[in-house]
């Protein structure tokens, strides 16, 4: 019959055994967001799936924007592909607005700078991969 085991070594094993569980590490992403016109609000989408782009985003932010250049952080992110979709919103409701014919009104862009052909570039487009701590560039119009 073997002795019980100390709390503290449990309680140890314990730990190490949930934190074997965690991802290895997190990184940070840091977008850098250039010729932001203020005023309104830079709202900044990640998405890490394709089957989720442009309508489930993996994590939002939204930060006041300021003239210029603006760098926003994505912290605690797993390594692996991702992309992001981006936009000014001038008059603070929330969405991106569009005109009578479907077409954005406010400032936006996506990672890589990517483009689309009538309508918005794909997930593949604006994909890039976030191993250790990443920065990417981000031009609005």
């Amino acid at each position: 019959m073997s002795a019980p085991m100390p709390r503290a070594l449990t309680a140890a094993l314990s730990c190490l055994a949930f934190a074997a569980t965690q991802p290895a590490s997190a990184a940070t992403l840091t977008i850098e967001v250039q010729q932001v016109a203020a005023p309104g609000d830079l709202m900044v989408a990640v998405y890490d799936q394709a089957g989720q782009w442009l309508k489930q985003p993996l994590r939002g932010l939204r930060q006041a924007a300021s003239a210029g250049t603006m760098t926003v952080q994505v912290p605690d992110l797993p390594d692996g592909d991702y992309a992001v979709s981006l936009f000014v919103d001038r008059n603070a409701n929330g969405k991106l607005d569009s005109n009578a014919m479907g077409m954005p009104t406010e400032p936006y862009a996506f990672s890589n700078d990517a483009v689309g052909n009538f309508g918005p570039p794909s997930f593949d487009k604006a994909r890039f991969s976030v191993k250790g701590d990443t920065r990417a560039v981000i031009h609005l119009p």
